[in-house]
Parts: C-alpha cells; structure tokens; sequence
C-alpha cells in the first residue's frame, strides 16, 4: 500500500522538463520565480549538464547585457537590416539546387 504524500509522489512533482528549466533560467535573471520553482530548477539543474551549460551561459548573456550601456542599443534600421539578412538567409536553405523558390 503506498502512503499518500510519500517522498516519491514530492519527488515527482519536484521535477521540471528542461522546457521548463528554461523558462525558469530566464525567469530567474529576472527576479520572478518563486521559492518552490527555485528549488525545482536547483534540483533539474543538479541532475542536468546541458542545462547548467545553458544556465551558465545565461548568466554570462544577462551580465554582459547589464552592462552595456543603453546609447549601444540597436536602431530601429539596424533591426531591419538584421531582420532582412535573417530572412533572406533562411529563404535561401529552403531553396531546392540553388533556384528560386
């Protein structure tokens, strides 16, 4: 007979997808995560190399960008310039032999 509120049934429910360690890495640079979910984030990221990689990674982004300071921000042309060579790059890998689609 299991007993309700074993440890397996709190371990399970501790248990995030690296989908949602994502979204919690995010959240957590931001300020915005609650104690329950900063404990489940510790304990998929004990158990998740990849997402320590992306989380490390992460940190180093958020630092970075913190330090920049504002007037570097992009303008609204850069955007667009960025947007368009995005675009046209992604149409060209849809392309069959090099023809126009």
């Amino acid at each position: 007979m299991k007993k309700i509120g074993s440890s397996s049934s709190v371990a399970m429910a501790s248990k995030i997808t690296c989908a949602e360690a994502v979204d919690y890495i995010s959240r957590r640079e931001e300020g915005k995560l609650t104690r329950g979910q900063r404990f489940r984030l510790w304990r998929h990221l004990a158990a998740c190399s990849l997402c320590r990689i992306f989380s490390a990674q992460n940190k180093l982004l958020a630092r970075f960008a913190a330090e920049r300071p504002v007037a570097d921000a992009l303008t609204e042309t850069d955007k667009d310039i960025i947007i368009q060579r995005v675009l046209g790059e992604s149409q060209e890998g849809k392309t069959d032999s090099g023809s126009a689609p």
